[in-house]
């Protein structure tokens, strides 16, 4: 959201990560621990027209490493709106689209209502009809956000869990489904990668979650090596496979969406035909851990918790600079609670046709 209310599309509300505001706005560098835990330029204190004399700064996650996207199309692009985006999407052959909701809380403290300025762009953009084919994937951690899109039942609403979990409690999942009816977990939650060897996969955690009736999801995937572990032999796609024929998600979420439809597009990937020459194979956990020298594996991390109720009402985000690239977290303190304890959020139905 820009401070004069327009709803855009970014990967971060940090400008500094992902344009060029620090040559023009570096005045308006600061610190809100709500959102990260470092100082950053950002959206709500831009307005839109500023926004729009920036270009994008494409660097990807482990820039630091020398390990840059398409330098060329470094600054290539432009911003779009939530509603040019919903028309761009619209007139494409796409089957769906997703949309992540970060920071509300914090965002209507400042007079900026994400939600109502999504459903509004939905509605305008006709998504909400029946006679709509595009499916619709409303994605937060904040589940007060997923119940205000309960009044759209043609929505998916995903809660993302953006710690590493091992299982998840009945109870927990019963919270779940009072506002949402699909799951995101983490890579790591999903797959349990230590020291960048593959050992193991939480089917408990994922067969819990397809009890529940609850689409599993798993995310974010990267095609960068360096995200990948060993056991995947630096291909993206078997990663893909791993996470689909192994772990049993329903779905992955990526940045990178040309090779995850190469991969289902593929009759390769169809692991169960036995008259083809070639398959794509999961990963088998284990396999390069046995062949390591001891040396090599670090020490066995302490098992990540079991979901309970009320991690889900107020996710805590650890702070781990030192935790291995391919577990990489998004840092930063929680969101402050309201008096109540839970954040609300309400949907004017008499404004949505505005």
């Amino acid at each position: 959201m820009s401070k004069d209310g327009v709803a855009f599309c970014l990967g971060s509300t940090d400008l500094n990560s992902s344009t060029t505001a620090a040559t023009t706005f570096l005045e308006k560098m600061t610190t809100v621990n709500e959102i990260q835990n470092k100082s950053g330029i950002f959206s709500f204190d831009l307005l839109w027209s500023e926004i729009q004399t920036l270009k994008p700064n494409l660097v990807g996650p482990f820039a630091d490493a020398r390990l840059e996207r398409n330098p060329a199309a470094k600054n290539a692009g432009k911003f779009m709106t939530l509603a040019e985006f919903l028309d761009f999407a619209k007139a494409s052959n796409i089957t769906g689209i997703l949309i992540g909701i970060e920071h509300a809380t914090y965002l209507i403290a400042r007079s900026l209502d994400v939600v109502d300025a999504v459903s509004k762009a939905l509605v305008k953009s006709g998504y909400d009809k029946e006679t709509c084919k595009q499916r619709v994937l409303i994605q937060s951690e904040d589940a007060p956000v997923l119940a205000a899109f309960k009044t759209f039942p043609k929505f998916q609403r995903v809660l993302t869990i953006e710690f590493d979990i091992s299982d998840a409690s009945k109870p927990s999942v019963d919270e779940i489904l009072e506002f949402a009816n699909a799951v995101k977990l983490r890579r790591s939650s999903a797959a349990r990668v230590n020291g960048f060897f593959l050992e193991g996969f939480t089917n408990s955690l994922v067969d819990r979650l397809h009890a529940g009736n609850l689409h599993v999801y798993v995310g974010v995937l990267k095609n960068e090596f360096m995200n990948l572990a060993f056991d995947y032999w630096a291909d993206p796609l078997v990663e893909i496979a791993t996470d689909t024929l192994s772990v049993g998600a329903d779905g992955i979420v990526t940045e990178f969406p040309a090779t995850a439809a190469s991969y289902f597009r593929s009759p390769c990937s169809n692991y169960e035909r036995k008259d083809l020459p070639f398959t794509i194979n999961p990963a088998e956990p284990g396999g390069l851990l046995q062949l390591a020298d001891r040396n090599s594996v670090p020490p066995a991390p302490p098992p990540a918790p079991v979901l309970e109720p009320q991690d889900i009402l107020q996710q805590q985000l650890p702070v781990c600079p030192n935790d291995p690239m391919f577990r990489t977290f998004r840092c930063r303190l929680g969101p402050k609670e309201t008096p109540t304890g839970k954040p609300e959020y309400n949907i004017n139905m008499a404004s949505l046709d505005d």
